[in-house]
């Protein structure tokens, strides 16, 4: 069905209780529409199921980096990548334990990743350029330089017509693309960067054209129209209908207070994201209590219980997305802006004690803040984030985003004072700091290798510098907390994304994909930016391949 035809009915389509249709879709992010444009593509009728207004969930917000090894946009471009290089690089990376459970899970997001782009390169209108970002663990076996890493280009919403609008917006900007934004250097000088690109910007907005997370829903979701799926908006999944087998029929929605039925032929796929805006849940998997949320904040795990109502299991629930973040507000409420704020020279991290405990350019940082790692570490809260003003000055975000939460940037006239606002012990504190200092003056830190420890950590230093002194008054800090973009625990999948119960066994007609299903790689990524995208796009495919495939 050709996209205008298509945005002149589908919108606030009127259905009965008795509709069916063949696949009905719940959520409306990147693994969504990559399920309902693969099954609609495929010959099914599709229904998609949003609970909001907004259409693209948290893959709208996001920067769209999309992480898929040995992809034929790569490979055309002389660089090298095997399926084979790129289990093993996961592998390497994946939490000690994990194959056991998860090596089916890798094999089949590996073997199709490469296809499941493919078909979106021709079944949709987004569009990717190589990103010049390498695996973060360049150290380990199966990495690769380049290649892997893709990021969208511009899309133009005018094709999609009145769903343009219904786009949802971000907390980053997304009139630039990745690689704009990155030699503009968009997030430390914002002003300097819209400046330089203010005709580009313009012309953009005037052209209904967006880069990033916008762009990679704008792209999908033109496809899926033209497919000819439906849409239903502002309607909540509450309940999965079952048959005397237990195999899922279809859900039970919310629509302005009232209850409708919808029946699926041939499955359910849920792709609602993760629980963090559950408050229950988030304490009860994240007890040390997380500082900001970055995702739509009506995330509140609606698949998860749905699915562990009629039995399904759940594994991964203490896994996420994690940064430090700072705050800003987005929809009226105060959430978190997913940058990498603390890799400063001149900023170190300090533990209760007052003590470094990490080289503060570590990739998986965040993992100090949120469980004892397979090292052996243990936690680390309260632990702060200590440096002085000329380092507010320069991160001109910190010095911004400050303004949204008061309290959150800690300001002293000396350490011993910093010491007393934040309780820290003023003496390890200042010996803390004065021995950081020493380290930066003969650029050798000599506790923890910062810069060196790691091929990402010496890119990181080449890029934002090595270490500078913490010496100029006011002193500064702030809390060293987890800030969660997405949670990664859910239902427990095997390798073709169907949910699976306790017992190991499938339930007939549901599948999972995206931030609602156990995420089969935990905290330690394989990229710096775009595993969870990738992959989930990737189990949207595969769901809708073995819905597709299913003898029902």
């Amino acid at each position: 069905m050709p996209a205008r035809h298509a945005d002149r009915d589908l919108m606030e389509t009127k259905m009965s209780e008795d509709v069916e249709t063949d696949v009905i879709v719940v959520g409306s992010g990147a693994a969504a529409l990559v399920a309902a444009l693969r099954s609609a593509v495929c010959g099914a009728s599709v229904l998609v199921i949003e609970k909001t207004g907004k259409i693209g969930g948290t893959s709208a917000m996001s920067g769209g980096m999309t992480w898929i090894p040995a992809n034929r946009l790569m490979l055309e471009a002389g660089y090298t990548d095997s399926e084979a290089e790129a289990l093993t690089y996961i592998q390497a990376t994946a939490p000690k334990g994990w194959s056991a459970t998860e090596d089916t899970l890798w094999e089949a997001q590996v073997l199709n990743g490469p296809r499941m782009l493919d078909f979106i390169l021709e079944k949709s209108a987004v569009r990717f350029v190589i990103a010049d970002v390498p695996d973060p663990h360049m150290e380990l076996p199966g990495a690769k330089e380049k290649g892997r890493l893709l990021a969208p280009d511009v899309a133009n919403g005018r094709r999609l017509g009145r769903y343009f609008k219904l786009i949802r917006n971000s907390t980053i900007p997304q009139d630039l693309t990745y690689d704009e934004s990155v030699k503009a250097e968009m997030f430390r000088h914002p002003f300097r960067a819209y400046l330089r690109h203010a005709g580009t910007i313009a012309g953009r907005w005037l052209s209904k054209t967006r880069g990033k997370g916008n762009a990679l829903i704008m792209g999908l979701l033109s496809g899926c129209l033209a497919a000819g799926c439906r849409l239903k908006l502002n309607a909540r999944a509450v309940e999965l209908t079952t048959d005397e087998m237990g195999s899922v029929t279809g859900v039970i929605v919310e629509t302005a207070g009232r209850r409708e039925r919808f029946r699926a032929r041939k499955g359910v796929i849920l792709a609602t994201g993760g629980f963090e805006w559950d408050s229950e849940l988030l304490h009860t998997n994240f007890p040390g209590n997380a500082e900001f949320l970055s995702s739509p904040s009506t995330n509140t795990g609606d698949g998860l219980k749905m699915a562990v109502k009629i039995g399904a299991a759940t594994a991964h629930m203490n896994q996420a997305n994690i940064m430090l973040q700072p705050p800003v507000y987005y929809e009226k409420s105060l959430h978190g802006l997913p940058l990498r704020i603390h890799a400063e020279p001149d900023a170190i991290f300090v533990d209760a004690d007052g003590r470094r405990f990490a080289s503060e350019y570590e990739f998986n940082v965040a993992d100090w803040t949120v469980r004892d790692t397979d090292q052996g570490r243990w936690l680390k809260r309260p632990a702060w984030v200590v440096s002085h003003w000329p380092m507010v000055q320069r991160a001109w975000l910190i010095r911004w985003y400050k303004r949204y939460k008061p309290g959150w940037l800690v300001t002293a006239g000396s350490l011993d004072e910093l010491a007393v606002k934040t309780g820290l012990p003023a003496e390890p504190l200042k010996e803390t700091v004065a021995r950081f200092n020493r380290f930066a003056v003969i650029g050798v830190d000599a506790d923890f290798h910062r810069g060196a420890a790691s091929d990402y950590e010496a890119r990181l230093a080449a890029s934002v510098g090595l270490m500078s002194p913490i010496n100029q008054p006011p002193f500064v800090a702030y809390e060293f907390r987890p800030s969660i973009l997405g949670t990664k625990g859910g239902i427990r999948t095997n390798e073709k994304g169907q949910a699976l119960r306790s017992d190991g066994t499938a339930i007939s007609g549901l599948y999972c994909a995206g931030n609602v299903m156990a995420n089969p790689i935990g905290m330690r990524t394989p990229s710096q930016v775009g595993t969870t995208l990738g992959q989930y796009m990737t189990w949207g495919y595969i769901c809708a391949n073995a819905l597709l495939n299913a003898n029902r």
